[in-house]
């Protein structure tokens, strides 16, 4: 199952998602973000992490825009 952590880019205050896996002991994720403007060590910690899409949706969602919009846009279904 698919894991979604939230990081905050240290220079700019953006909010970027990193997709990952669902583990025994928590998530793991990737060291860019979705959109590939963040890499893991841009940030100092995690608004949050081992989050379902669904969770991860609404929580960007309260967040607002200061998530990036290439980012969250993979949590959405585009027909």
């Amino acid at each position: 199952m698919k894991a979604y952590t939230l990081k905050i880019k240290n220079n700019t205050k953006e909010y970027h998602l990193f997709e990952g896996i669902m583990l025994k002991d928590g998530c793991n994720s990737n060291q860019h973000s979705i959109c590939e403007k963040m890499d893991k060590s841009q940030s100092s910690g995690n608004v949050f992490a081992c989050e379902d899409e669904d969770s991860a949706r609404l929580k960007c969602a309260e967040i607002g825009r200061e998530v990036c919009g290439i980012c969250v846009s993979h949590l959405y279904t585009t027909y």
